[in-house]
């Protein structure tokens, strides 16, 4: 049962000459209310008589205040007129309502709750925040849906000749620069297999991404939408804090060349990473490790720092270039920026990495041995192919010399722990 009737009137609708009100009529089942969307105005042809049209909701006779047709064929109807009060040329009119016809039953206003809303259709037309799956009883997106089907944005919104101007530079800038952002995309994405292990490369196939994305919307939507805007915004406030950002970096460095400043941290790892390896060759903490297995892994892994320090400065002419092509991408913005200095750190802390990993295999090798062996000590060995641990009988001579490689990895764990523990940390 209906308890509320909203009308939903244009902003220069009081402009209208008298005339059938076009639109739609929709039932709030959740609320209980009717909801009258008028668009616009038809002329009354010379006979005054009205087709049978859907779209018809009422009949509007301006500032005249003259009895309005009423369509009985039509299910609900509505007589619109200004008040007496009211100027025919202003904003801000009078409406009044009268001869509400509702589910073929006539009905007084004043016996419901009645609202009349005063809507602007071009700004609702052009409104991006509502939401498209809105629940029931939102009026607005129902509005805007009724006037997007009825298709009345191109005669609400006539188009003066510097706007189509500017739409058609606007669409063929965007295509140039979308041609160009999409060849660069797949190059991207063809090279996605290696630039997937560097935080710069991922993050240049986004940003491609992005701005392909943006350059598609500015070409289909003919216009800047508010999140484009907001897309191109934020990258020109990341280019601006980018190159400032890139220049106070460049002035202070003065002189020194880009590549050495990061060779003379790359020495500072090195120096710390020996002195830490040093440490645990030793007694770390008082711990006794085994001494010869100790040893060997300190050596192991002193190789590998030596060997990747004098391949950073073996390359340093290529690092210098590779600086060159780093601060032209810097000027993209500074979450390139940040990019390149992700991929630094992992360059300077790559053989860092490197031991983690051989603890960490090592380790693992060690863990799961002990694990095998313990199941041997208890007359069981697991089954892959039913993926359970069943019983076993071994002879003695496996028995043997199970204990003694149980013994040796049990003996050799906190070795292989304590550098495992330590570069876990470190990485």
């Amino acid at each position: 049962m209906t308890k509320t009737i909203l009308v939903f009137i244009p902003k220069e609708f009081c402009n209208e000459k008298p005339g059938y009100m076009f639109g739609r009529v929709v039932y709030d089942s959740w609320n209980e209310s009717k909801k009258f969307f008028i668009i616009g105005v038809r002329k009354v042809d010379s006979g005054n008589t009205v087709k049978s049209n859907s779209d018809l909701i009422g009949y509007f006779s301006g500032s005249k205040n003259t009895y309005g047709y009423l369509d009985k064929t039509l299910s609900d109807w509505i007589n619109v007129y200004l008040s007496p009060n009211s100027k025919s040329n202003s904003v801000n009119c009078e409406y009044c309502i009268r001869d509400v016809l509702i589910d073929n039953r006539k009905i007084t206003p004043t016996a419901y709750h009645t609202v009349i809303i005063i809507y602007d259709q071009t700004a609702l037309l052009q409104a991006e925040l509502l939401v498209n799956k809105a629940p029931s009883g939102d009026h607005f997106q129902e509005l805007k849906q009724t006037l997007q089907k009825r298709s009345i944005k191109d005669e609400i919104n006539r188009k003066s000749k510097f706007s189509l101007i500017g739409e058609i530079l606007l669409t063929y800038h965007a295509l140039f620069f979308l041609y160009q952002m999409r060849f660069l995309y797949k190059i991207a994405s063809k090279l996605l297999p290696i630039l997937k292990y560097s935080a710069l490369g991922l993050h240049m196939h986004s940003w491609l991404e992005n701005g392909q994305w943006t350059l598609t919307m500015i070409v289909q939507r003919k216009r800047i939408t508010l999140k484009t805007a907001n897309y191109i915004l934020a990258t020109a406030l990341d280019v601006l804090l980018g190159v400032l950002l890139l220049r106070f970096l460049l002035e202070n460095i003065g002189h020194v060349p880009p590549s050495r400043v990061l060779l003379n941290n790359a020495e500072r790892v090195v120096e710390s990473l020996k002195g830490l390896v040093n440490w645990l060759m030793g007694a770390p903490a008082g711990l006794k490790l085994n001494h010869s297995f100790n040893g060997m892994l300190g050596r192991f892994f002193l190789y590998h720092i030596n060997l990747w320090w004098t391949f950073l400065v073996v390359s340093e002419p290529l690092l210098e270039f590779a600086f060159k092509v780093l601060i032209l991408c810097g000027r993209l913005g500074v979450t390139f920026q940040i990019a390149i200095i992700a991929d630094l750190l992992a360059l300077v802390s790559f053989h860092s990495y490197c031991i983690y990993v051989y603890a960490a295999r090592l380790f693992n090798m060690q863990l799961r041995g002990l694990m095998a062996l313990f199941h041997l000590f208890l007359g069981k060995k697991k089954n892959p192919l039913r993926e359970r641990v069943d019983s076993c009988q071994y002879q003695a001579d496996q028995l043997f010399v199970g204990t003694l490689l149980f013994t040796i990895l049990l003996f050799l764990m906190p070795t292989t722990w304590v550098y495992y523990s330590v570069f876990t940390i470190v990485q």
